[in-house]
């Protein structure tokens, strides 16, 4: 009986520790971890079977702002490219609206005048990942865009996948 019951806990941890191993969400974010700066806001809306959501984490990077610096280097400088800028605040393209996108709400994601980006694109059929212009030739979505604010030394990261 010794025996079953130091396996069932044996395998109680194994299962714990395999778990926090395999945590989809890491704390590296292109650099930023929340070890490093102070944690705004976060919230994890992926779930079901294929996993479709959306990530949204905002650090405050006053304390460490050094570090904040060399983590954007190699960045783009903002203005977001017009992909980018469609699917986060909306507006219209060649006569079609995109407002119904608006990600940056979600993101909670102010409009940020001086700072930098870096974009992801994660599908499967994107063939350069630093490369927004077939984001709109899709049936789906898989990016993420990340933003730092110089004013406000944030930090925004945002996850999308459908």
């Amino acid at each position: 009986m010794k025996k079953i019951s130091a396996i069932i806990i044996l395998s109680a941890l194994l299962f714990a520790l395999a778990s926090c191993a395999f945590d989809s969400q890491s704390d590296n974010y292109f650099g930023f971890s929340k070890q490093i700066f102070t944690v705004v806001e976060e919230q994890d809306t992926h779930g079901g079977w294929l996993g479709d959501g959306s990530y949204y984490l905002i650090l405050d990077c006053s304390n460490n702002v050094d570090t904040a610096m060399k983590n954007i280097e190699g960045w783009n400088s903002l203005p977001l490219s017009e992909n980018l800028n469609l699917i986060m605040y909306g507006g219209e393209k060649d006569g079609v609206s995109y407002d119904g996108y608006n990600l940056s709400e979600e993101a909670h994601m102010p409009v940020i005048e001086n700072g930098y980006y870096y974009f992801e694109d994660r599908h499967s059929e994107a063939s350069d990942p630093s490369d927004d212009s077939g984001l709109f030739s899709r049936y789906s979505y898989n990016f993420t865009v990340a933003v730092y604010d110089i004013d406000s030394n944030r930090f925004y990261y945002f996850e999308f996948d459908t």
